[in-house]
């Protein structure tokens, strides 16, 4: 029987790659939305479980389907997190949110920190 043995140095490299991605998970940084959500189409689903999609542009255009709802509106970031104003939502009352990551898993949390929604792919 044979019995593999790894080099010290692939098991290390192994642990630090598995902290890293531990390391992520956690407060989502307004930089980090903006290098990896604008320009892109967010998919996921409302806390009370309608399917949502939301774009965010460079220029701070938004748009939103969440449901049986659409709107378009504006957004800006913030240290930790972005803001939105739409169009009909909330009367156009800008509101902020954080995020927060779990895998690939967005959380986005109202200013009470209750889950207003969880966006699973970005395209």
């Amino acid at each position: 029987m044979h019995h593999l043995r790894l080099p010290i140095a692939s098991l290390l490299l192994a642990v630090a790659c598995a902290t890293s991605a531990i390391a992520q998970d956690g407060p989502v940084s307004g930089k980090e939305i903006q290098e990896t959500w604008v320009g892109k189409e967010l998919l996921g689903t409302t806390a009370s479980g309608a399917k949502v999609s939301m774009k965010i542009d460079a220029n701070g255009k938004a748009a939103l389907s969440a449901g049986n709802t659409s709107d378009t509106g504006t957004w800006r970031l913030t240290e930790q997190g972005y803001c939105t104003t739409w169009s009909t939502i909330r009367a156009g009352q800008e509101r902020c949110f954080t995020v927060t990551r779990s895998g690939s898993v967005f959380k986005v949390l109202n200013p009470d920190g209750s889950l207003s929604g969880s966006f699973h792919s970005i395209k």
